[in-house]
């Protein structure tokens, strides 16, 4: 009788075991680690590009008599050296920007087309000069300084005045914003130029080159202004 309740409560402890194990639930599934982003890898975002100003005409010399803008108020000097009409001729456009009519036409009064060029052609021939002797300067400096002098102290017969013109603009994007530019359209003979360099760095020859380096750091920079 003993064996046979000992034996009747091992199925019943098994059965138990058995069906807690059928009843308890499932493991929930382990979730994957999610991949952590790289700041490198986005990167934030580029600020957008600042707004173009743009300008506009809304008034000018000849607009009270019905007249036009003339095209080289809007052109670059090259752009007009390209034309047929330029092709012999070094073109100046020299402007001012003002606040007021009063204030450009009172510079404009001023203003010397013969000392104005003559300093920019100067100042051309300089800076030519510089970038032409790069890494030659130390030995071509006293050199240079006699062809720049001499280049200053020129004379040009040719300079004309083709024509001046005053605008005044507004900016589109700001209304309030206005300015007066005041316009010289300037021309001068090419040959007339090249002609004055050939004197400047003739003159300078009467130094002689203490080298013979020197000498080829001469005539490089010269050959530079072959298509000045």
């Amino acid at each position: 009788m003993k064996k046979i309740l000992y034996f009747s409560l091992l199925v019943l402890i098994s059965l138990s075991l058995f069906m807690g194990c059928l009843a308890s639930p499932a493991p929930a599934d382990t979730p994957q680690e999610q991949p952590q982003d790289n700041p490198q890898d986005n990167p934030p975002p580029a600020d957008p590009p600042p707004a173009i100003e743009e300008w506009v005409i809304v008034d000018h010399k000849t607009k009270d008599f019905g007249g036009d803008v003339p095209d080289w108020v809007v052109m670059t000097s090259i752009d007009l050296e390209a034309q047929d009409k330029y092709k012999d001729y070094i073109v100046f456009i020299i402007d001012h920007v003002g606040g007021d009519l009063n204030g450009i036409e009172l510079w404009a009064r001023g203003f010397s087309a013969p000392s104005e060029v003559s300093r920019m052609i100067s100042t051309s021939v300089e800076d030519k000069f510089v970038g032409a002797a790069a890494g030659d300067m130390d030995m071509l400096e006293t050199y240079m300084e006699e062809v720049v002098k001499t280049m200053s102290e020129a004379e040009f017969s040719g300079i004309r005045t083709e024509d001046s013109f005053w605008v005044k603009k507004q900016n589109k994007t700001s209304p309030d914003q206005i300015e007066y530019r005041y316009l010289f359209l300037i021309t001068i003979p090419r040959t007339e130029v090249e002609a004055a360099i050939v004197r400047a760095f003739g003159d300078a020859n009467a130094i002689p080159p203490r080298t013979e380096e020197e000498q080829t750091a001469r005539d490089r920079v010269k050959e530079a202004f072959d298509d000045f």
